[in-house]
C-alpha cells in the first residue's frame, strides 16, 4: 500500500507539472510544448526548388532566388528578376507569417523568369510554417513548398 501511494503521489505531481506547462499528457487536443525550430533571424538562403514536395521544380538555371531574414521582422532578397522585402513573423514551433511584401518592378524577358517570380512571391505570402531538415529551410505554403540551402 506505501508503493502504491508513493506512485500515486509522483503521477500526481507530473500532471500538476503537465497542467503547469498547458499541455495534459495523452488528452487529444491539449496544447503541446514547442517543437523547438531555430529561429529564422539573422539567416540568409537561397532556394533550390519550389512546387509540390512529391515533384518540385528546380530554380531556372541563371536565376538566383534569395531571403534574408534579420534578427528582427524584416525579410528582404532577389526574386530572380526583381529584388524584394516584407516583414515576417515566426515562432519557434514553427508557425511563419510574412506580410506586405513589395518589390521593383524590372521586366525580364528571358522565358518562365517573370513567372517563376510571381509564383514565388505567392508563396511567400501564404507562408503558413518553417522547418529546418538536414540544414535546408523549408517553407510550406498550402500543399506546395520552398525549399532553400544556406547562402
Amino acid at each position: 500500500m506505501k508503493h502504491a501511494s508513493r506512485h500515486l503521489s509522483i503521477i500526481a505531481a507530473l500532471l500538476a507539472a503537465a497542467a503547469v506547462s498547458g499541455c495534459t499528457p495523452g488528452v487529444p487536443g491539449s496544447p503541446q510544448p514547442p517543437a523547438g525550430q531555430p529561429p529564422l533571424a539573422d539567416t540568409s538562403w537561397v532556394l533550390e526548388s519550389y512546387g509540390d514536395p512529391s515533384s518540385p521544380s528546380a530554380v531556372l538555371p541563371g536565376t538566383e532566388i534569395t531571403v534574408h531574414f534579420d534578427g528582427h521582422t524584416e525579410m528582404t532578397g532577389m526574386a530572380g528578376c526583381n529584388s524584394y522585402g516584407g516583414t515576417y513573423a515566426s515562432q519557434l514551433d514553427g508557425s511563419l507569417e510574412i506580410i506586405d511584401i513589395t518589390q521593383t518592378e524590372m521586366f525580364c524577358v528571358e522565358p518562365g523568369v517573370m513567372d517563376q517570380e510571381a509564383l514565388y512571391l505567392d508563396l511567400l505570402r501564404d507562408a503558413e510554417r518553417y522547418e529546418y531538415v538536414n540544414d535546408r529551410l523549408l517553407i510550406s505554403s498550402g500543399s506546395q513548398m520552398l525549399m532553400f540551402r544556406r547562402s
